[in-house]
């Protein structure tokens, strides 16, 4: 087909999500489930049943988009970024990089928002704004005070809340998922959350959640890793990135990621101290750089 034949088998399969694109109001479209559409406006998270909103009806869209844009998505390849016929950015994850019979779909639509600083200051834009001066208190004293009284359940639930990025290490058998579970229930439930794990072992109970999957060692179809799927996640709109357990060659995604407006994230890595699991951590970071610069080289 042409371009413009591609184009409009876009526009077409793209109906069911009309009502949103045009709304000017809103800037995210998402799927997280088939029947279901999430977006978000000044409002916040809105939740729109869609019965018709079939796993066949988004595969087809997924397929249709993939031609358009002169790209290909299946179960090698699932994972696929595009820009739609009117502008909009899309993210589409399909199995087996996430769950059976479940299709992600993210679509950004373009800001038409262009303020001059006169204009954000008028509309209040720097109200709340302070200036941080040294020695001045903030929410890590609070976290402190708990750490010291030895009040360490307390000091967790309230790390989590205040997005501290959160490492936990261990020994195989250790209870480090166990852990990650507790932790993560206690996430606010208006939150989006993206999960990247090899087998699907994490909980999750806040509404707004995608779970991704990678075969250990690329032995599945999918060639789609824990990196890819690190860098899927910036197009997904989260509010966190929890990934399953650090591996080598994963590190430096994942720290560049958590540390670009993605904090909170809940992690696990095999160490048995403290020390050793900040030792792994710059193994694997060194790892991946040095695989880096020899892909560059």
């Amino acid at each position: 087909m042409t371009d413009a034949q591609d184009a409009a088998v876009v526009r077409e399969l793209l109906k069911p999500f009309s009502p949103f694109l045009q709304d000017a109001s809103l800037y995210e479209v998402i799927v997280n489930r088939p029947g279901q559409v999430l977006t978000e406006g000044p409002g916040g998270w809105r939740t729109h049943d869609l019965p018709g909103l079939s796993f066949e009806k988004l595969m087809r869209l997924a397929r249709a988009v993939a031609s358009f844009s002169h790209q290909s998505i299946d179960e090698t390849r699932p994972i696929l970024s595009a820009t739609l016929p009117g502008d909009e950015r899309i993210q589409i994850v399909i199995p087996p990089a996430t769950l059976k019979g479940t299709v992600s779909i993210t679509i950004r639509k373009p800001s038409s928002v262009d303020f001059t600083l006169d204009d954000l200051e008028g509309r209040g834009f720097f109200a709340d704004t302070r200036a941080v001066e040294a020695g001045q208190p903030n929410d890590d004293e609070g976290l402190q005070t708990l750490y010291r009284a030895g009040r360490f359940k307390d000091f967790l639930r309230q790390a989590v809340i205040a997005r501290k990025n959160i490492i936990i290490s261990g020994a195989t058998g250790s209870a480090k998922t166990t852990l990650s579970k507790a932790l993560i229930k206690h996430i606010p439930d208006d939150e989006r959350i993206i999960s990247i794990e090899d087998t699907p072992e994490l909980v999750i109970p806040q509404p707004n959640n995608v779970r991704l999957f990678y075969s250990k060692d690329r032995q599945g179809l999918s060639q789609a890793g824990p990196k890819e799927l690190l860098e899927a996640c910036l197009r997904m709109r989260p509010d966190r990135i929890l990934l399953q357990e650090l591996r080598d060659g994963t590190a430096f995604y994942y720290v560049r990621n958590v540390n670009s407006g993605h904090p909170g994230s809940i992690t696990t890595v095999h160490a048995d101290s403290v020390a050793l699991a900040f030792e792994q951590l710059e193994l694997a970071r060194e790892i991946c750089t040095a695989g880096i610069s020899g892909v560059s080289a």
